[in-house]
Parts: structure tokens; C-alpha cells; sequence
């Protein structure tokens, strides 16, 4: 009898549970008290329904379900993104299609088509100080190898809006800065971003410079820095960060 009880309490502390974790859902997200009751009275009927009509379509709208159903459908067909992102620059023909477009040429390596793409939507008025342009210029310039042009566009971007010259933005001026050969601009800048950056992409190129360098002990202290940050780290991080792994175990020595 004691056991039945036992079973029973926690039976009722894990649908109070649920209960609780739904209506902190729905005072969270701003929806009618109404389906509090519903899940009150209906218990299993209403975790239904809420999960149904609300917690999926939820879910669905998400950024990273969007995501998801991208990364899904560039495996089936890997220039489906770019033909539509294409079609919308041909039919619309806005900034932010063309911006759009300019991304994913930069993703599939088609740099040339990217820098022509974010120089057409930097001739509007604003556009040439938008900072999202400036940005994915930059960004197409160095990576076609002209770090020239790429250290003006960062250097630019800095000045014009200090907030966007982010991360992302550091590392691809610190590499634009390498591309010249301007090593001890480079390593100051690595040395600022390093720290910060989300991942450990910053750390593997600024380790592959400084081996470059002859700096050996840095760049080993490097790639060691990088195995330990994701040993016992979560396997979606771990698996982000593959390909900076894969270095810093080609490169310690």
C-alpha cells in the first residue's frame, strides 16, 4: 500500500510538473489564460492541443527550424537556395535581395559574383554606408584574396558604426591584414579578437599565423588552448568546431 502511494505521489508531481511547465509557457508567450483551464481540465487532451496549436507552430516559425528545413533542402538540391535567391534579385531586385543573393554566392565560393552583387546594392543613396554591405564586401574582398580593399572596407566599417565591426568582422580584417603581409598588424589585431570570438576558428588561424611567424611556442600554446576548450564541451559545439580541431591536432606537435 505504502509503494502505491509512493507511485501515486509521484504520478501526480509529474502531471503537476507538465501542468506547471505549460502555463509558465503561455503567460511567457503571451497567450490567453483560456488555455491554462483547457490544460487544467483536459490533462492529456489539453497538453494535446496546446502542443498542437501552439507549441509546434512555435517551433516552426523558429529561426533555427528555418534552419533546419534550409540546411535540409540544399542536401536534396544544393543550388535550390541560389536559384531562388537569384530569382527574387531578377524580379525584385532590392537591396536586401541582392544582399541575400551575395551571401550565398560567398557560400558556395563564387566571390567575384558576391563582390558584383554587393557593389550593385551599395548604389543606392545609404548604401554606401550600410554596415551590413560594408561588412559582406569586406568580407567577399579578402576572401578573393584582395586584402587591399578588404582593410579599407573594415577600416571604414569601424568608423562609420563601431557596433557592427564585430567579431566576425575583427577576424576577417585580422586576415585581411595577413593577406599583406602586414604581420604585426595582424597579430595585434588576432590578439584583440582572439579572446572573444564565438568558437575556436579565431585561435586555429591565429595559431597558423604565428607558426608562419616562427612563433612555434605560441602557436602550440595555441592549438593546445583549442583541445582543451572543447574537450568535454557538448557534442553540437564539438561538431561545429570540427575543422579547427582537425588543425590544432595536425599542427601541436
Amino acid at each position: 500500500m505504502g509503494l502505491f502511494n509512493f507511485d501515486l505521489g509521484l504520478g501526480i508531481g509529474f502531471v503537476l510538473l507538465i501542468d506547471l511547465a505549460f502555463a509558465w509557457h503561455i503567460i511567457r508567450t503571451g497567450r490567453s489564460p483560456l488555455w491554462i483551464m483547457a490544460i487544467a481540465l483536459g490533462q492529456a487532451l489539453g497538453w494535446i492541443a496546446y502542443i498542437a496549436f501552439a507549441l509546434l507552430p512555435d517551433m516552426l516559425r523558429s529561426n533555427s527550424a528555418r534552419r533546419l528545413a534550409d540546411n535540409v533542402v540544399n542536401a536534396a538540391d544544393p543550388g535550390r537556395g541560389y536559384r531562388e535567391k537569384l530569382r527574387n534579385v531578377e524580379m525584385v531586385g532590392s537591396v536586401d535581395s541582392k544582399r541575400a543573393l551575395a551571401e550565398e554566392c560567398i557560400r558556395m565560393g563564387r566571390f567575384a559574383d558576391a563582390i558584383e552583387l554587393y557593389e550593385s546594392a551599395m548604389q543606392g543613396p545609404l548604401g554606401g554606408s550600410d554596415p551590413t554591405l560594408l561588412k559582406g564586401l569586406g568580407r567577399a574582398r579578402m576572401l578573393s584574396g584582395d586584402g587591399v580593399a578588404a582593410e579599407s572596407l573594415f577600416v571604414k566599417l569601424k568608423e562609420s558604426d563601431p557596433a557592427a565591426f564585430d567579431a566576425d568582422a575583427e577576424l576577417d580584417y585580422a586576415r585581411a591584414l595577413a593577406l599583406q603581409g602586414k604581420n604585426d598588424a595582424a597579430v595585434a589585431q588576432y590578439e584583440k579578437v582572439v579572446s572573444r570570438y564565438p568558437g575556436e576558428e579565431a585561435r586555429a588561424r591565429f595559431g597558423l599565423l604565428l607558426e608562419s611567424l616562427g612563433q612555434q611556442a605560441r602557436a602550440q600554446a595555441l592549438f593546445t588552448e583549442i583541445l582543451k576548450s572543447v574537450k568535454g564541451a557538448p557534442s553540437y559545439y564539438r561538431g561545429r568546431q570540427r575543422e579547427w580541431m582537425a588543425i590544432a591536432r595536425a599542427h601541436l606537435k
